[in-house]
């Protein structure tokens, strides 16, 4: 495995590392987000999105700190990497973070990610924190070997935007996330 493929998923275990919280109520407890629930009574869905009334023991993410977890999507995302060979990557089971947040000591200002084959993962740093503003964006195998990569932390040009629930993203992407490799052009539309 290279060196990138290491970062690459290491990036997604910081985010949801970050994410998690602590049995300590002196930590900045982070909600975990409620998994996909499927026809499910309106008191559950109401409770997915954030409404806590009827759960006096839940975490409203709108209330409290700023370090409270950001809204995470469903797993029902999805997103296309074109890259300028012809090669062309689907992405379904999308999870998303679309507010910034700290995980594992770095500014997260948004996350997309996919474990599904191949897998996804796209990430934009802020300013705080021990690595700020790299943007990257990961393809990987079910072994986890990374496929593509565009990564700013390896001097890959790599622009991310997020509108919305959609995250753009563009950058040159090496093939197997090798620093030597030939880089090839790419465009990401994440729908979240």
């Amino acid at each position: 495995m290279t060196v990138r493929g290491v970062v690459g998923l290491v990036v997604p275990l910081l985010v949801a590392l970050g994410a998690c919280g602590s049995d300590d109520a002196g930590d900045d407890a982070r909600p975990t987000p409620p998994a996909p629930v499927e026809d499910a009574p309106d008191d559950a869905v109401d409770d997915a999105a954030g409404d806590t009334a009827d759960d006096p023991g839940a975490v409203d993410p709108d209330e409290g700190s700023d370090d409270a977890a950001a809204p995470v999507g469903g797993a029902g995302g999805t997103a296309t990497l074109t890259l300028a060979n012809g090669e062309t990557f689907e992405f379904a089971g999308l999870l998303c973070a679309l507010e910034p947040q700290m995980a594992a000591g770095s500014e997260i200002l948004f996350n997309a990610v996919s474990y599904q084959d191949p897998g996804l993962d796209v990430t934009q740093f802020g300013d705080e924190g021990t690595i700020t503003g790299v943007a990257s964006i990961s393809v990987y195998d079910a072994d986890y070997d990374t496929l593509w990569e565009a990564n700013s932390m390896f001097g890959s040009s790599v622009e991310l935007t997020l509108d919305g629930n959609t995250i753009r993203g563009t950058g040159a992407f090496l093939p197997g996330g090798e620093l030597t490799g030939e880089p090839v052009d790419g465009e990401l539309v994440a729908d979240c």
